[in-house]
């Protein structure tokens, strides 16, 4: 396991003016702490799950690397106590264990949090560079390094770890897309959650692991914010159910019920602003209307 420090560059002075008289370090060769991912990588011969699960309670995430299967990450121990098996290992498989601290990686990458497992695959792609990086590591090509140059390996290794974990959910590597990916979770839950009355903002967000102002962040420029985004959705389906033939025996009331609103007179007064007309006039003027006969 390496210990890191980061280093303030040295300045020396140097003439003003002419470029070619001043000596210019890239940026590059400057050293840059590990995300505070702190990443360390083991091998295994035989007791995987037994290392997972100890390494787990360290509150650090595992990914499980093998040539022989596509690698995994393990956010928490109740991630792993989920599995309906534990994972298999050939004895003479080699198997890398890559973790980081579990809060460094949610803070890069918060859309992780409430995902089960991730699968990725290693044979191709950036999961093919993180295994071998893990490979070389575990080999020791580092031991003689100066810890600059360890320093800003494993700074490569977060973020190639970063990438791999993007590539597999499919998201652009940038703040924005993370953000997508986030709102993107966030309303799926809401999603299949709509006919629960209690469905809160407060809610919404301990169940996502971020806080109510981060969750009002996310639906910054929707009308009325979460809670006007959630009302939308559910004035959206009744509106649905009320127009769908299928439903038309069911009383406005159920229908209403079924989609998270207890309080009949407020359900009808949201649904007049939105849609111009009350509910049952919108099922009349839809299920209802006389059809009108051909002319011979």
């Amino acid at each position: 396991m390496f210990s890191f420090f980061t280093q303030s560059p040295t300045v020396t002075d140097t003439p003003r003016g002419d470029l070619n008289t001043q000596r210019i370090v890239p940026l590059a060769t400057l050293a840059v702490p590990p995300r505070g991912m702190d990443p360390v990588v083991a091998r295994l011969s035989t007791a995987l799950s037994a290392a997972v699960l100890e390494t787990l309670k360290q509150d650090r995430a595992v990914l499980v690397l093998s040539r022989e299967s596509k690698g995994t990450l393990y956010l928490d121990q109740r991630q792993f106590a989920a599995l309906t098996a534990p994972p298999a290992i050939e004895p003479t498989t080699d198997v890398y264990l890559l973790s980081v601290r579990r809060p460094a990686l949610l803070r890069h990458l918060p859309m992780l949090s409430g995902l089960p497992p991730l699968k990725f695959d290693i044979d191709r792609g950036p999961g093919a560079f993180l295994l071998s990086f893990a490979c070389l590591l575990e080999d020791g090509c580092l031991e003689d390094a100066v810890p600059q140059t360890s320093q800003r390996l494993l700074q490569h290794l977060t973020d190639l770890l970063i990438t791999t974990i993007l590539d597999c959910l499919d998201l652009e590597i940038s703040v924005a897309g993370r953000r997508r990916h986030r709102q993107k979770q966030i309303r799926h839950y809401i999603e299949t959650r709509l006919h629960e009355p209690d469905l809160t903002p407060q809610r919404i967000a301990d169940a996502s692991g971020i806080s109510t102002r981060a969750l009002y962040q996310l639906f910054d420029g929707e009308t009325g914010a979460v809670a006007g985004w959630i009302l939308n959705r559910r004035l959206e389906r009744i509106h649905a159910d009320l127009t769908n033939p299928t439903h038309d025996a069911l009383p406005i009331a159920q229908i209403a019920l079924n989609h998270g609103f207890r309080n009949a007179a407020h359900f009808s007064r949201r649904f007049r602003q939105k849609f111009g007309a009350s509910p049952r006039e919108i099922r009349q003027r839809v299920l209802h209307k006389p059809h009108l006969s051909g002319r011979g």
